[in-house]
């Protein structure tokens, strides 16, 4: 059955949400619920009243862990300034000093965020000295076993020695019994030169997902040297999440090829790959395609490069082609991070997708770069052009 779920958003409008509910969910929430407002004027606070630095991460309740806790494995940057450009990627958040933290929430409310474990920098977890970006976690139902994943942008000298041709590879990963950590170390890996056509070019932003029956997949941006733009690919990963299936693959995903960011969810029997626009910690954030498929390993489909219909995907040139008076001024003025899958009490679920604000901090520094959160709706299977609101509320399950 599909219902609608409504609630009061910006300029008393009201946003209608496509939900799975099963035959049996009930209608109103239980006494248990909580009603949670989700507000994008201001930024998202820990339990100590402390603005969250927490950006490029996973945010989901993992089924397998009793607690019921909604887990954040985030990035935090340093508290240097913003440059305040375009290109918002100062050589300062390039010195192997960003930090990879795991938070918890039992609801996502803004206030109830309790750091659980920073993995990074730490001496306990083993991770090199290197720069890392895009932190992605997920649990592995066949090994019992948590994984996080980081892009390795860039290591300190000797970091990797101990790594197997003294090289660290595309993306680190970490492994842990739960999920609030502790993590180890437990190696890096990236794909083949051959499956990604052997061109040159660098491995960078990514997305972890696992299906309902326990495969594991990455969804990645390759860097293609002179060719002026990215490509995304899609690979399983290994039984043991810790690599990438070279041999299972779906070549060059169709759609936009000046993308990174990117985002991977399942909604009933439907598969969505939402493609970030590129823009290095831009000003003004970034546009989404998406596309759609049966299977994780395609054939995908073109649906749209128009998700924030401020930015048509198509006409840019460039990845800086953004802001006011360019081919791509996004609506929601931000670069996509993450979809979030939120149990609703009804018995449904609410899709949430998640942006980084880049250079817009109350403090201007990298640090407290706040993040808008904005309901996703769909019309069927389609995804309807997102819109930029002040607040929005869902009943969200205990």
């Amino acid at each position: 059955t599909r219902m609608a779920l409504h609630v009061t958003a910006k300029r008393g409008s009201t946003v209608e949400w496509g939900l799975i509910l099963g035959a049996a969910a009930g209608l109103f929430a239980p006494a248990s619920t909580r009603s949670v407002t989700f507000n994008n004027t201001s930024p998202r606070t820990d339990i100590h009243g402390k603005i969250l630095t927490a950006h490029d991460g996973t945010i989901q309740r993992f089924p397998a862990d009793p607690s019921g806790k909604f887990y954040y494995h985030a990035m935090g940057y340093p508290a240097l300034p913003e440059p305040g450009k375009i290109n918002g990627c100062s050589h300062t958040i390039y010195a192997h000093n960003n930090s990879i933290a795991v938070y918890s929430s039992p609801d996502l409310s803004s206030g109830s965020w309790q750091l659980e474990e920073t993995v990074y920098p730490s001496a306990n977890s083993g991770f090199p000295e290197c720069t890392y970006f895009r932190s992605q976690a997920a649990y592995n139902p066949a090994t019992k076993t948590y994984v996080l994943w980081a892009n390795v942008a860039g290591c300190a000298p000797s970091a990797c020695d101990a790594l197997p041709n003294k090289t660290c590879l595309a993306y680190a990963v970490g492994t842990a019994k739960s999920p609030q950590g502790p993590f180890k170390f437990a190696g890096t890996t990236e794909p083949t030169a051959q499956s990604l056509g052997n061109r040159t070019g660098g491995k960078g932003d990514f997305a972890l997902f696992v299906d309902t029956d326990g495969s594991g997949y990455i969804l990645l941006t390759h860097l293609v040297a002179g060719a002026g733009h990215r490509d995304m690919f899609i690979y399983k990963l290994t039984s043991d999440f810790l690599g990438v299936d070279s041999a299972a693959s779906t070549g060059i995903l169709p759609g936009q090829h000046l993308v990174e960011a990117p985002a991977m969810f399942k909604r009933g029997s439907t598969y969505y790959a939402f493609l970030g626009g590129c823009t290095c910690m831009g000003l003004y954030g970034g546009g989404v395609g998406v596309l759609t498929a049966s299977h994780p390993l395609g054939p995908w489909s073109n649906v749209t490069g128009t998700l924030d219909p401020g930015c048509p995907m198509w006409k840019q040139g460039s990845c800086f082609e953004v802001g006011p008076g360019q081919p791509c001024d996004p609506v929601t003025q931000a670069q996509q991070n993450y979809v979030i899958t939120v149990p609703l009490a009804s018995g449904g679920s609410a899709f949430v997708w998640t942006g980084d604000v880049w250079q817009q901090a109350p403090d201007k520094t990298y640090a407290e770069q706040p993040q808008v959160w904005l309901p996703l709706e769909f019309d069927g299977d389609t995804a309807v052009p997102l819109r930029r609101v002040d607040s929005f509320t869902l009943d969200v399950a205990p």
